[in-house]
């Protein structure tokens, strides 16, 4: 496969943006092969994908090195090729048995090896993965690549919120937060100046608050100054799924599908033929898997924040350029 016929993309933002279900969505166009979050979850255990992995990190990926990397990508593995499946793939794909061997190959070598050669489809369809907390990687997308892309951001009260309970699950990784202040000062040594006190202090609510911001601010104006680049609020997707799928989907130059139109009416609950869509849908843990109704569930959070939270929150994003950006695409 050489460059010109590898159809790469990828789907990138912040954790708790919503970026499992807009892969969902991408995932249910029928000429799509799909992967979650495939470089984190592959390098822990798997020295090539830590080796692109850091190479993306340090800007050392070209147009030439995508072919690869599709490669690389194409072949299925439970990690990054999970439920929900969608049963209409314009490509062979064997469906058997695969939501029933999925768990085993979760935890067992050989089966996940099964699995690939099972489940790999062949080459040549467009590929699209989804990743989070991706920047330095990102900017070597976009700078040096001609992958397009498309950077999926949330407000950050309904974020720092969501990643701050998974902290305390001990759901969601705390190593950048550790590393605050030695990732600002060699990153954003502006940031790291105005908020010292942040920095100095062990309130997590507003050093999450911090890290969100300086992923929008190191990221947004990346993608907004690239034409291969598009923006895109969790809140325009949550309010009209289907236009802003569509404009995802023209994008990245894919085609918007019946199977697409069924999905989003079922979280949407819309009936169809007098049947009701279901209210959720989704697998495993609902923290992290579980697609509910959007509209439903984007002012969710407002609910559950305390005055104190947001106000921590809103003052460290507020005089922001790249935050003010998402806010008035996202109607914050």
């Amino acid at each position: 496969m050489n460059t010109r016929d590898c159809r790469l993309m990828a789907l990138i933002g912040p954790g708790r943006s919503g970026t499992t279900w807009a892969g969902a969505l991408l995932d249910s166009c029928p000429e799509v092969i799909y992967r979650f979050e495939p470089f984190h979850r592959m390098a822990r255990t798997d020295a090539t994908f830590r080796d692109w992995f850091d190479r993306l990190k340090q800007g050392n990926v070209t147009d030439s090195d995508l072919p690869r990397i599709y490669e690389l990508l194409r072949t299925a593995h439970p990690l990054t090729n999970k439920p929900p499946y969608f049963p209409d793939k314009r490509y062979r794909q064997v469906s058997a048995f695969r939501e029933r061997l999925w768990p085993a190959a979760r935890a067992l070598g050989l089966a996940a090896k099964a699995y690939g050669w099972i489940y790999s489809p062949p080459p040549g369809p467009p590929l699209v993965f989804k990743e989070v907390t991706f920047v330095k990687p990102l900017r070597t997308l976009v700078e040096q690549t001609s992958m397009p892309i498309v950077y999926l951001v949330r407000h950050p009260c309904a974020t720092v919120l969501s990643d701050v309970t998974g902290q305390r699950q001990g759901k969601m990784p705390q190593d950048r937060q550790r590393r605050l202040g030695e990732l600002l000062r060699q990153e954003a040594p502006e940031l790291a100046d105005q908020f010292a006190d942040v920095i100095a202090s062990s309130d997590i609510v507003k050093r999450t608050a911090l890290l969100w911001r300086y992923e929008i601010e190191s990221c947004v104006p990346l993608v907004t100054q690239s034409p291969k680049g598009m923006l895109l609020t969790y809140e325009q997707l949550a309010n009209d799924a289907h236009e802003h799928t569509r404009a995802m989907f023209r994008h990245l130059g894919l085609e918007y599908s019946n199977q697409t139109q069924a999905f989003i009416d079922s979280l949407y609950e819309i009936q169809i033929d007098g049947i009701r869509g279901r209210a959720r849908t989704g697998w495993g843990d609902k923290y992290f898997s579980v697609f509910r109704n959007p509209r439903e569930e984007k002012d969710t959070w407002k609910a559950r924040i305390s005055a104190e939270d947001r106000t921590k929150i809103e003052a460290i994003v507020q005089d922001s350029n790249a935050v003010a950006l998402c806010a008035k695409l996202g109607g914050w």
